[in-house]
């Protein structure tokens, strides 16, 4: 009986020779194979036009190596935007402004090769490139109105710049209830004409959609403060210590106009001569002559109004 038992023990030892045979054979190889990977990291993923990011890491095994970090945005080449050292752990670091959304990777420049006589063959090769890292740049949108006052028919010119600067790239201009639509220049640039309906105040803001160059954004062009012209003249001599239609009493102070429909306290803002008010309505009238308005004393004094004349009115 031992002796069929030292016979199992020596026929299993046996059939584990050849599976030890082949990882000793292969486990030399495959340590060789095996890359210590690069790393590298950006602080942001999204940053606003014109900010910095920072760029850290590592290239394990190379102390002291020269660092090139590169960009690539859609339709170009790689191309270099800045240059760093490793520290003895093989650690790097860069701080960029990206111009546009895009890639971005770092490379060792020329590697320096372990001295002849040192190699190990167990040991590893460094990775001399980090994979890529897309950081996404949010556009910058400045826009303007050509006035900020207008004559109900008359046209308004809507300009501005997005950057970073493409052609092509939308622009959704909002005026009032209208929607515009425009497009860049090469330089980032856009033109639009708008032309009001209706009096009133209307609030201009502008939308730069997203591309492969940068994402959107916005900006407020202005407001705009559309008139027709009224005809009015004044009062108020004679009617001081009364009562107005509205309920308050009539003094040389007192600010706003009389209207014949207008509800009372409906605010008003008129201009003339390039002065403006904004009053509102205290009394009835006027109800002589073919005239809109009826201006207090002291709504008159404050416009530098004549006895009749036309007004612009918001209204």
């Amino acid at each position: 009986m031992r002796r069929f038992r030292l016979r199992r023990r020596r026929v299993a030892a046996l059939a584990l020779l050849p599976a030890l045979a082949t990882l000793t054979m292969t486990a030399p190889t495959g340590a060789q194979e095996t890359a210590q990977k690069a790393q590298m990291k950006t602080d942001k993923r999204t940053v606003s036009y014109g900010s910095p990011i920072r760029i850290v890491g590592r290239f394990p095994g190379a102390a002291r190596e020269r660092v090139e970090v590169s960009y690539r945005r859609a339709g170009t080449n790689w191309r270099v935007q800045a240059r760093a050292k490793t520290s003895n752990k093989g650690l790097f670091r860069a701080r960029v402004r990206p111009s546009a959304s895009g890639w971005w990777r770092a490379r060792l420049t020329n590697p320096t090769a372990p001295e002849e006589g040192l190699q190990d063959a167990t040991a590893a090769p460094i990775d001399t490139r980090t994979g890529n890292r897309r950081v996404n740049v949010r556009s910058q949108t400045k826009a303007r109105v050509s006035s900020a006052n207008v004559v109900v028919g008359r046209s308004v010119r809507i300009t501005g710049r997005v950057k970073p600067t493409d052609r092509g790239r939308r622009v959704v201009i909002h005026a009032g209830r209208s929607n515009l639509s425009a497009r860049t220049s090469g330089k980032g640039s856009f033109s639009k004409t708008w032309k009001p309906n209706g009096t009133g105040t209307y609030r201009v803001t502008v939308e730069a959609k997203s591309n492969d160059i940068a994402k959107g954004s916005g900006d407020r062009a202005g407001t705009v403060q559309v008139f027709r012209p009224a005809a009015a003249s004044w009062y108020g001599p004679g009617f001081y210590g009364n009562r107005t239609a509205c309920g308050q009493t009539l003094t040389t102070s007192t600010q706003g106009v009389a209207h014949k429909t207008m509800p009372c306290g409906t605010k008003v803002t008129l201009r003339y001569s390039g002065r403006e008010v904004t009053v509102p309505v205290i009394d009835r009238g006027p109800y002589s002559g073919n005239r809109e308005y009826d201006l207090t004393g002291a709504t008159r004094s404050r416009l530098g109004f004549g006895s009749t004349g036309t007004v612009l009115s918001s209204r």
